[in-house]
């Protein structure tokens, strides 16, 4: 039997959700960080619920108010208190839970959110000249979770490359968290 306290993450799902899925999961890797057993059911319930559908949502809501319960804590993670939060959280209160913000400074300090992407390098032969960057997407570096995904990605793009005057490499991306105004905290890179 564990002695590690069990603590429910209450962040918001809604909205931008792979965003949202994303911050929860930090928010569970922070809580485990800290010695604890993270629950967070927004992580769970929606592989077999659909948010959408108001009866399939409140069967869900339910559900997880009867998860929180049985938790020692109700942790709040993000700067938006959704709907379904204000509801979390007010069953916490009623039944005497602590409930505790997860600071952005917090979870930068536990958790170092690592990311990793593609460093592309032109060498001094190509006709454009030397140069280097991020390889990138709709103008935005193409970011992978491990280094072992972006170092796959690096020697596929290498294999089908039509030119010895361009490398790619995987490498790790520096990623700050920032709070946004409305919505929770965006990554910035």
């Amino acid at each position: 039997m564990t002695d590690k306290k069990l603590v429910y993450i209450c962040s918001p799902y809604a909205g931008d959700i792979d965003y949202n899925t994303k911050m929860a999961k930090e928010y569970c890797r922070y809580a485990m960080k800290c010695e604890c057993v993270p629950i967070a059911v927004h992580l769970i319930y929606p592989s077999f619920l659909d948010d959408t559908n108001p009866a399939e949502r409140a069967a869900g809501i339910q559900m997880g108010l009867r998860v929180l319960a049985t938790c020692e804590e109700l942790w709040i993670g993000g700067t938006h208190i959704s709907e379904g939060m204000k509801i979390e959280i007010s069953e916490a209160e009623r039944l005497g839970i602590p409930v505790k913000r997860i600071s952005q400074s917090e979870l930068m300090e536990v958790n170092s959110i690592k990311k990793y992407g593609i460093w592309a390098e032109r060498s001094s032969a190509s006709i454009f000249g030397a140069r280097e960057a991020w390889l990138k997407r709709d103008g935005k570096p193409v970011t992978f979770d491990t280094y072992k995904e972006a170092a796959h990605e690096a020697s596929r793009l290498m294999n089908n490359i039509g030119t010895a005057n361009v490398s790619y490499c995987p490498k790790e991306i520096e990623v700050k968290l920032e709070e946004a105004p409305a919505s929770g905290m965006n990554l910035k890179l």
